[in-house]
């Protein structure tokens, strides 16, 4: 398969077919990709996001009544499969994807990446629950399902009007990005502020902040542009850092220097990271 010929929609009795290409929203809203008109449905309900070159990931936004996936509900971001039955209020729809993308195929896709994009300069902030297992285990699924919905959307927002963007979602954090033009390190920090102040909050989570070069890459078919390269490899590495060291907010050293005066930073210490020539400094924000 040509890998600009891969693609991915859903089908519900009674509609039309929804290609999906890149973000795809769900809910009451106008502005949605998908509208669905029900008291059933949030506003802004759960939306299908494309990353990592060809997967698919559904995420509930919070919603009043739940997203469901195979008759259960979504609690947290989870990837799609061929023949995954969503629910959404009272509409049913299955989600199509019957080209397999391999991992030959994901290689060749970072390869003709390195090939053909420049390298772009970028802030690069990972966010992570903290004990999300054990946090699972204590609350029903509907109460899981609500926190962290809500607290994704919330974050979700607060990166969006900032002018960053997210560019994957995991099964209990997030990637986020923002380039560094004009006012990317302002827009930056008062997304800091806002998230350091929801850290006060439940769930609780890290964050971890990078400043470096990265590659965008995906499949054009779909509307994708997903973040590849040793600076991406480096931010997560890091979260798992930050979560030994116990820091809500850690910046590396290029991080920390680029954003001069606009967040207090201390040291946190020198480290090595798997992977990576250091050691190297960082520091808690």
């Amino acid at each position: 398969m040509d890998l600009d010929e891969a693609g991915a929609w859903l089908e519900s009795p009674g509609r039309e077919r929804v290609q999906i290409r890149g973000n795809c929203s769900i809910g009451r809203s106008p502005k949605s990709a998908v509208v669905l008109d029900s008291p059933k449905v949030s506003r802004r309900h759960a939306i299908i996001n494309l990353q990592n070159v060809g997967e698919f990931w559904l995420i509930d936004l919070g919603s009043s009544n739940g997203t469901s996936l195979n008759k259960r509900r979504v609690h947290q971001p989870v990837r799609l499969c061929d023949m995954d039955q969503i629910t959404v209020g009272d509409v049913a729809f299955t989600f199509r994807q019957p080209e397999e993308i391999t991992n030959e195929m994901r290689t060749t896709m970072a390869q003709q990446t390195i090939r053909e994009t420049a390298n772009i300069p970028c802030w690069l902030l990972v966010a992570d629950i903290e004990n999300f297992t054990p946090l699972s285990r204590s609350m029903v699924s509907d109460k899981l399902a609500t926190l962290v919905g809500v607290w994704v959307a919330t974050c979700k927002n607060i990166v969006e009007e900032q002018h960053g963007e997210i560019d994957k979602y995991l099964g209990d954090g997030f990637l986020a990005y923002w380039h560094d033009d004009e006012k990317g390190a302002e827009n930056l920090a008062t997304a800091l502020q806002k998230l350091k102040e929801i850290q006060k909050t439940e769930p609780r989570f890290r964050l971890a902040l990078h400043f470096g070069l990265v590659s965008s890459g995906g499949l054009r078919s779909m509307g994708e542009e997903s973040l590849i390269g040793r600076e991406v490899i480096f931010v997560f590495r890091m979260e798992k850092l930050a979560g030994l060291l116990g820091v809500n907010l850690l910046a590396s050293e290029p991080a920390r220097t680029k954003l001069g005066t606009l967040v207090q930073c201390e040291p946190a210490g020198s480290y090595d990271l798997k992977g990576f020539e250091g050691p190297f400094d960082f520091f808690k924000c």
